[in-house]
């Protein structure tokens, strides 16, 4: 990865834009590679530990996307109402803390929503990585995470730890148990997700801690 993206931590999405990008010149761009050309090839998410006394998860996820087209992608924030979300984002569960991200696009930078982030770099033709990470509180054995795929994805796996819950979600089936770094992992998996689509996963089960559960 060769860009740690930077990080405005900006809520209200129309703010962002009025408030970011107006105060920079904005390049006439004519992009000729648009929005419906960038697909996600792999989506795969990593619960690397869950920990009941602060009840909190420690997620990673790793993206591989492609832009098909041959022209580089130029993202557009400034006529939205116009052409629509044209620009790479991803979802995340509302209330996610310490957000990190990790990619080897072209230099641009990252902005918070509170479900999620968009990316202002561009896009070249064929493959790209994302890698993202951050926490989230979970307040009972069950937390629900409408995860959406506003470009698609060919395949989808989450791997939780043994142990610590289970998964459920559309068209995600249990695959099998893997070993990494001689800890044991529950791993699932989906495919072909439209754009757009949601995920709507849940993880039930989840230990939680007794003094918390009597307060």
């Amino acid at each position: 990865m060769k860009n740690k993206l930077k990080n405005l931590k900006l809520y209200f999405f129309i703010i962002i834009i009025l408030l970011v990008f107006s105060k920079f010149p904005v390049m006439n761009i004519e992009a000729e590679s648009s929005i419906n050309d960038i697909f996600i090839k792999e989506y795969n998410m990593s619960v690397l530990s869950v920990d009941q006394n602060n009840q909190s998860l420690s997620i990673i996820t790793a993206v591989k996307i492609i832009n098909k087209n041959e022209d580089i992608f130029v993202p557009n924030f400034n006529d939205v109402a116009q052409t629509g979300m044209n620009f790479i984002r991803f979802s995340l569960p509302e209330g996610f803390l310490d957000l990190y991200v990790e990619t080897d696009l072209p230099s641009g930078n990252l902005i918070e929503i509170p479900q999620g982030f968009a990316l202002t770099s561009e896009v070249p033709s064929g493959d790209s990585n994302i890698i993202f990470s951050y926490s989230i509180k979970y307040n009972s054995s069950k937390f629900d995470f409408p995860l959406h795929f506003p470009h698609g994805t060919e395949s989808f796996k989450i791997i939780i730890p043994d142990g610590s819950g289970k998964i459920f979600g559309e068209k995600l089936s249990f695959d099998k148990k893997v070993q990494i770094s001689e800890k044991t992992f529950d791993e699932y998996i989906g495919n072909n997700y439209a754009k757009g689509e949601y995920l709507n996963m849940e993880m039930t089960n989840i230990p939680t801690s007794f003094v918390n559960k009597l307060s």
